[in-house]
């Protein structure tokens, strides 16, 4: 497996070549590219400057992992407004291009949600039943549009949007939209939302792509509190023996918010070292 982090990771003001110096000096081997609105490259970005940010990675010893926008949380292809799936797929179209340009091999997609209140500014209430038939028709099309036109996976996470919310479902989710372009990124601390990922991991077993290392602090009865690798409530031991179980050996990135206010950089260092104790076994 390879080590990778998001460059969300790091303050909104700092320059992406520092984030890169920092995260190979850490010991990482990718980086997850992050094209929002606000950062230096994003999905309004030429091709020339994509093609820079990706010489900028390489010249650094590492690569893309993958590529993210958020925008999908502001217009899901769960929506029951047509224009919001149109931007949806525009935008997922526009990562799989930037993921080519990129030389990643996949791109991190929002399958949607029946609540997208945790990220959208606008927040939209969807009955289950039409969200999961837009969802499904929407990428359909997208493994055709965005994955195979352009040869990248797109791995859909396990995301807090009350929606999909076990791993059986999530499973035959992805069985019905058939497609070879299309798997899962499961996220260990979004799984702890509705279970565990030590439970997920067995039941998507090759149909995971990608995994996202979190860690989350269960609260109460009804949520969760997101802490740093190893500080929070998932059985690390047992999502290694879950992992080792479907011979996973692709990507794990590590997404750990938020950066520290002072001395972000220890948050990198620290990241790092808990990835190698979390992935050790793989390793022995």
């Amino acid at each position: 497996m390879h080590k990778s982090l998001s460059l969300r990771m790091f303050p909104d003001a700092m320059p992406n070549r520092r984030r890169v110096e920092l995260a190979a000096d850490a010991g990482f081997h990718g980086v997850e590219v992050n094209l929002e609105p606000w950062q230096e490259v994003s999905l309004a970005s030429s091709d020339d400057d994509l093609r820079d940010l990706r010489r900028m990675v390489e010249a650094h010893g590492l690569c893309v992992s993958t590529v993210y926008s958020r925008e999908q949380w502001h217009t899901p292809m769960s929506s029951p407004d047509p224009d919001k799936r149109a931007r949806c797929r525009q935008v997922v179209e526009a990562l799989a291009r930037a993921a080519m340009i990129l030389g990643a091999g996949s791109v991190l997609i929002m399958p949607g949600a029946t609540d997208n209140s945790v990220l959208a500014p606008e927040p939209e209430l969807v009955p289950y039943d039409v969200a999961y038939r837009n969802a499904l028709e929407t990428l359909r099309e997208l493994g055709r549009t965005a994955g195979e036109r352009y040869r990248v996976q797109l791995a859909a996470e396990n995301c807090p949007g009350k929606f999909l919310v076990s791993p059986l479902e999530f499973a035959h989710f992805l069985d019905e939209v058939d497609s070879p372009w299309v798997g899962a990124c499961l996220d260990t601390g979004n799984a702890l939302w509705y279970g565990f990922p030590e439970h997920w991991i067995p039941v998507l077993g090759p149909r995971v792509r990608l995994v996202h290392l979190k860690d989350n602090r269960i609260v109460g009865h009804s949520g969760v509190v997101p802490t740093p690798l190893l500080a929070g409530d998932v059985n690390w031991p047992a999502v290694q023996e879950s992992l080792r179980g479907i011979d996973y050996d692709s990507w794990v990135t590590a997404e750990v918010f938020p950066p520290y206010r002072h001395h972000p950089e220890r948050l990198i260092y620290e990241t790092s070292a808990s990835m190698d104790a979390i992935l050790g076994s793989f390793r022995s």
